[in-house]
């Protein structure tokens, strides 16, 4: 009985506790000033999704179609000085953010073209434009770099000549506010609530009557399964949200999603309701679908700058192929007919797959047990000379 007794007060006070936290992280709260658009929680969740995906695909380099043997250390690592993750993370949360971002080099190979180079946010350097709207020089920390060679402009949308470029949001900012307006309305809303009864009295109180009579109402109820008594001839009324708090939620659901679509994402990716009843058969499909109509807008941007800076001839692309990357089954089966049908090799497979060589025929396994040469060596080439 003693134990029951302590268990019960233990989760009394943890409540409490829990209470007093959630009170104090309530009054603490600044509500003199409204939410930023970068702090609402669908912004974030779009700018951390894009800026992360980028941040996980490798940069390669081609010639023709072929990835060059010899990769440049500006795609390998563009920025010595911190993870190639963080190099593209800072520049998509450039373009997302402010809509343009700079790219400087900071190192030469002796042919003079970049050997690294480092991101330069888009508040940190100035651009200077003709009167026909194009850049002639870029300002940083004191010099004036040339456009092309001294410094890579890379924008988000350039809607007209002489603009440095406009992020996602620019152009639905209105939208942006409402939404914004909308979770302060839901802030004070779940913040003070919104009572599910009314005491009606008769007569007139004074302050101290009317907190003693809400006391006792509370008092009766507070984890309590006990009948409320109502003195001063008080009667209980039941009333509830209006109209328009009874849709709050709908309402930022609405405009979560067209902030997702601002930014080229996908309700879905980041957990919204879309209002429709397109599903996904893989992530696969949800995958590839925002790699053409969202995602690739930022990819082509960023290999576009990253061209700039190679040698001539040589392309600069972003590999998708994790991004598409099918299930196991799947990806067995296709190697299955590649293989059958001569167009790729065993050891391709395995290459592809991240497993190590064979050894080469006639080996022993590691059990001891032998195998047959056709597992290890790649079927020897047709001689079609006649």
């Amino acid at each position: 009985m003693f134990e029951r007794r302590r268990l019960a007060r233990s989760a009394a006070d943890a409540t409490n506790a829990l209470e007093r936290l959630i009170s104090a992280a309530v009054a603490s709260r600044d509500t003199s000033a409204s939410l930023t658009p970068f702090e609402l929680p669908i912004v974030v969740a779009c700018r951390d999704l894009i800026a992360n995906t980028v941040g996980q695909l490798p940069l390669i380099a081609y010639k023709g179609n072929t990835p060059r043997a010899d990769q440049p250390s500006i795609v390998i690592r563009p920025d010595p000085f911190e993870p190639r993750w963080l190099t593209m993370h800072r520049l998509v949360n450039n373009l997302t953010g402010w809509g343009h971002v700079w790219l400087i080099p900071s190192a030469h190979y002796a042919n003079d073209y970049p050997a690294a180079v480092r991101v330069v946010d888009a508040s940190r350097a100035m651009g200077e434009m003709d009167s026909s709207g194009r850049l002639v020089a870029v300002y940083h920390d004191g010099q004036k770099l040339e456009p092309g060679t001294g410094a890579i402009w890379v924008p988000w949308r350039v809607t007209q000549a002489g603009s440095l470029g406009s992020a996602p949001l620019n152009d639905c900012s209105r939208a942006v506010d409402y939404l914004a307006a909308l979770y302060d309305m839901a802030g004070s809303f779940w913040e003070a609530g919104f009572p599910s009864i009314a005491v009606l009295v008769k007569q007139s109180l004074n302050p101290t009557q009317t907190r003693e009579l809400k006391d006792q109402v509370l008092s009766a109820w507070a984890r309590k399964h006990e009948p409320a008594v109502i003195d001063r001839d008080g009667q209980l009324a039941s009333i509830g949200s209006s109209a328009v708090e009874s849709q709050l939620v709908e309402s930022i659901a609405v405009a979560n999603t067209e902030i997702a679509r601002a930014f080229g994402v996908m309700p879905s990716l980041v957990n919204v309701a879309a209002g429709d009843s397109l599903t996904y058969a893989t992530t696969e499909a949800e995958f590839s679908k925002w790699l053409k109509v969202g995602l690739g807008q930022y990819l082509t941007r960023i290999e576009a700058a990253f061209g700039d800076l190679t040698p001539y001839g040589t392309e600069v692309r972003f590999d998708t192929a994790e991004l598409l990357r099918t299930d196991l089954e799947a990806r067995w089966n296709a190697y299955a007919v590649g293989v059958a049908g001569g167009w790729i090799l065993p050891s391709e497979v395995r290459e592809r797959e991240g497993f190590p060589p064979l050894p080469v025929a006639g080996a022993v396994l590691p059990d001891g047990a032998g195998a047959p040469s056709s597992m290890f060596a790649d079927p020897p080439l047709l001689n079609t000379a006649q």
